[in-house]
């Protein structure tokens, strides 16, 4: 019986529910109602340039890049948890369509590999060899590298050398 109910309680937490007077916040912050209840979420797997406290390259185009998205239609959100901030973790969905897959595919922000591995290589390494968003930068310094104030060689992308910190 407790496996059943397990079972159960992990595939409901992968169903998407739409998400209702939300607010972005940043590309990859966005806050919002899900059945009434207030929910401030960070999109899984992805990490967009910095707009808040100090604004990071390209931080304002990848708010924009997310709220235009967004427009296309009623947004659904899979929660897959919580960060250590509080936040649900999880994706956007428009019209099916993964919202976090589509900000990296367009070169608005970064596959967060140090928490998801190689999730979204295969969208980052087109957008990075087609000069897509913060690609078409000079300098596109991972955005955890500006929080930390790091310069090592793996803040910037290389898809022959990609490294993830050790942090």
């Amino acid at each position: 019986m407790k496996r059943l109910i397990l079972l159960c309680a992990f595939s409901s937490s992968l169903q998407a529910a739409p998400l209702t007077n939300y607010r972005i916040i940043d590309g990859d912050t966005v806050h919002g109602y899900i059945s009434g209840e207030y929910v401030e979420i960070r999109l899984q797997c992805i990490d967009a340039p910095e707009t808040y406290p100090s604004t990071q390259t390209y931080g304002p185009e990848a708010t924009q890049t997310l709220n235009y998205l967004l427009s296309f239609g009623s947004v659904d959100f899979q929660s897959t948890g919580r960060d250590q901030y509080g936040r649900e973790t999880g994706y956007l969905f428009v019209n099916g369509y993964n919202i976090n897959q589509e900000m990296v595919a367009r070169g608005a922000a970064w596959n967060y590999a140090y928490y998801c591995g190689d999730k979204f290589e295969i969208e980052q390494e087109f957008a990075y060899y087609s000069n897509l968003g913060l690609w078409g930068e000079a300098e596109a310094k991972d955005p955890y590298c500006f929080r930390k104030s790091l310069d090592h060689a793996f803040c910037y992308y290389n898809p022959e050398n990609n490294l993830i910190p050790d942090d």
